[in-house]
């Protein structure tokens, strides 16, 4: 008779605990809140080191730079679509020498996406950004197309601040047609790397 009773106690207590899952409402959830709305907005300043890769394209495929390791910088701004996904735009430049100490300027404009990985307090954004670049040499001053893959992670140091490092992957084509005077057979890709600081203002 013992046994028998508590038997019954222990499947009442398991059928009270049973009714109160299935009666919760979805108000007693907790609710995620997330880090970016629409409209919020991010200022960034990057710098760090510039550094040529390889040239391909033309007769002798992948040839190396003949660049020094450079310096570069940016000023990037953008806005959030969703908490995930945001656009904004980018202005920048680096700078390298030649083996004569030619200095060569890059200057790309950029428009820019990303999706930002979270995992508080860290954020990690993927990035591809699109436009135009500006190359200087000495008087020589050419608009050539810009790709710029990358990547970065970075630490909320605050609810406005968060500070971190990029590492972005630069091509640039440039590209001669028949009518240049240097012709279609000059065309190269170059490709370079930038692992930069940065430091992150939320507004």
């Amino acid at each position: 008779m013992r046994h028998n009773h508590v038997r019954r106690i222990l499947v009442a207590v398991l059928i009270l605990i049973a009714a109160t899952a299935f009666a919760q409402s979805p108000e007693d959830e907790e609710i995620f809140v997330p880090t970016y709305s629409l409209g919020d907005q991010t200022l960034s300043i990057n710098l760090g080191l510039f550094v040529p890769l390889f040239i391909t394209g033309g007769p002798d495929g992948i040839t190396g730079p003949n660049l020094t390791v450079g310096g570069v910088g940016s000023i990037a701004w953008g806005s959030h679509i969703t908490n995930e996904f945001k656009v904004g735009v980018e202005v920048g430049g680096s700078f390298s020498f030649t083996p004569n100490r030619r200095a060569l300027f890059l200057v790309p404009i950029t428009a820019e996406s990303s999706y930002v990985f979270q995992a508080y307090p860290f954020e990690f954004p993927v990035t591809l950004g699109l436009g135009m670049s500006f190359a200087r040499l000495e008087e020589d001053l050419k608009l050539d197309p810009f790709i710029r893959p990358g990547g970065g992670a970075y630490w909320n140091y605050s609810s406005q601040w968060a500070f971190g490092a990029n590492v972005r992957y630069w091509i640039i084509p440039q590209i001669y047609s028949e009518r240049s005077v240097a012709g279609p057979s000059e065309s190269r890709i170059g490709n370079f790397l930038e692992i930069s600081l940065s430091a992150l203002y939320r507004f």
